[in-house]
């Protein structure tokens, strides 16, 4: 790290404000050399730390641009070390023109992720902090981002802070017993001591648990809608997008595929899918687009039946031929507001895990209730406190860790002598480590920082 490396720092396109970062041991001398204040250079000694400074990019007899100007010393910076940023009114062709000119005073163009690279590196972040910062940028819901601004704040770190020093005390004691063995010393139960060691393993499945639940839901849940046809599932799609996407008839066997359309349910990208209605027909193009009803029915997340409560039916019978479908779903009762003496809510009380809920698509009645309802089938999503973001490499550690919490069960059930077990362990400890950043690999670590854009 004894180069400068320069990168633009915003977005690309144009902007109020286009941001150029340099770090690096020459970051003050090569930025100062192209700032001019009263038609002169001023010199890095002029140049008070943190404090913004408005002055002229000048390259050679050519004004560039006004800007600001901060430096920051280091290790008190970003990257920890000095680190220069020049604000730039935000047109790229600008940018570049005074990205070219550091380059040609030495800088060197920053790789992918250079910049939090070089923080990790100095100790200014940790792994989990860093690979926090990628999905920062990148969420693409409020669910996303709150979660990534739990781990950039340490949420990770400090729990592997807590595994580590159950674990250290736990290996503690154990070693305490092989070298005190000829004392008479008591020591924790065997009993106790595999209590300690469940604890500690239940609690890194459990933050591997929440990390699954999480990504299944940053992942986007599949929300089908699926039901005889004229039933209201179109309305509904259209209803609850906020826009006509499906197309609405009293024809049947109007939506012959599959329509699917993406929402934010409490900040979390939802994927609603309307289906072909169900029901005998020797169309082929229709029967094609039932059996693809049926396969989205399978492998939806949320089901959604409707039923047509404004006709006449036997809906005792009804239940008896569909039950396998409407167990586990949440039952749409639409037409609510025109509905048959013959509608009987109380004939789905007897199915299993499912939920009846009344609506009319023409007039909205009901339709805050069904969001209430999908929000509790999603899990509570939007509460991101119940939830942990694991990056794949920290899941992999994690579940590392569970299996050598298990040999060391294993071993101590087994009878195994300390000096065996404790390997185990060491090598759960090992694995801590690596979660946090005792990572030397250039390959590992290029492999993470490669993800970031190149200004960061």
């Amino acid at each position: 790290m004894n180069d400068t490396i320069a990168a633009v720092s915003t977005a690309s396109g144009s902007g109020a404000i286009g941001i150029v970062r340099v770090s690096g041991p020459e970051a003050l001398k090569l930025s100062s050399s192209f700032l001019h204040s009263k038609n002169r250079i001023l010199s890095p000694e002029e140049i008070p730390p943190r404090n913004a400074i408005q002055c002229v990019f000048q390259v050679g007899e050519k004004k560039l641009d006004q800007i600001l100007f901060l430096y920051f010393k280091g290790p008190n910076s970003y990257t920890g070390e000095d680190l220069c940023e020049f604000h730039f009114h935000g047109n790229p062709i600008l940018l570049r023109e005074a990205l070219d000119a550091l380059f040609r005073a030495g800088a060197r163009p920053a790789k992918q992720g250079e910049f939090s690279r070089r923080a990790f590196l100095n100790e200014k972040l940790d792994l989990t902090e860093a690979e926090a910062i990628g999905r920062l940028i990148s969420a693409r819901s409020r669910f996303e981002l709150e979660l990534a601004q739990k781990n950039v704040f340490g949420e990770v770190s400090r729990f592997t802070s807590n595994l580590r020093s159950q674990l250290i005390s736990l290996k503690a004691e154990c070693e305490a017993e092989i070298d005190f063995s000829t004392e008479d010393l008591t020591y924790e139960s065997l009993e106790e001591r595999k209590g300690r060691i469940e604890t500690v393993k239940s609690l890194c499945q459990s933050v591997i648990s929440k990390s699954d639940s999480a990504e299944k839901l940053i992942q986007q849940l599949r929300i089908v809608l699926y039901g005889e046809p004229n039933t209201g599932k179109s309305s509904l799609m259209n209803r609850l997008l906020g826009k006509d996407r499906s197309i609405i008839s009293e024809i049947p066997g109007t939506t012959r595929d599959y329509i699917s359309e993406e929402i934010l349910l409490e900040g979390i990208p939802v994927r609603l899918v309307d289906t072909a209605g169900v029901r005998d027909t020797e169309d082929k193009i229709e029967k094609l687009g039932i059996e693809r009803s049926e396969k989205e029915f399978r492998a939806a997340d949320i089901r959604l039946v409707l039923i047509d409560v404004s006709r006449k039916e036997n809906w005792k019978e009804f239940i008896k031929r569909g039950r396998d479908r409407l167990e586990g779903s949440v039952v749409v009762a639409n037409k609510i507001d025109v509905r048959d003496s013959s509608w009987d809510r109380n004939a789905f009380a007897d199915l299993n895990n499912s939920i009846v809920c009344e609506i009319s698509c023409k007039t909205g009645e009901g339709v805050p209730a069904l969001l209430e309802t999908i929000k509790e089938r999603a899990g509570a999503v939007g509460h991101s406190e119940d939830y942990v973001l694991l990056e794949e490499r920290q899941r992999y550690h994690f579940e590392t860790i569970v299996r050598s919490l298990e040999n060391t069960l294993r071993l101590l059930t087994e009878g195994a002598p300390a000096e065996i077990y404790i390997k185990e362990i060491d090598y759960a400890l090992s694995e801590i480590g690596e979660v946090n950043g005792r990572v030397d690999t250039e390959e590992i670590l290029g492999r993470i920082f490669s993800k970031f854009c190149v200004g960061k």
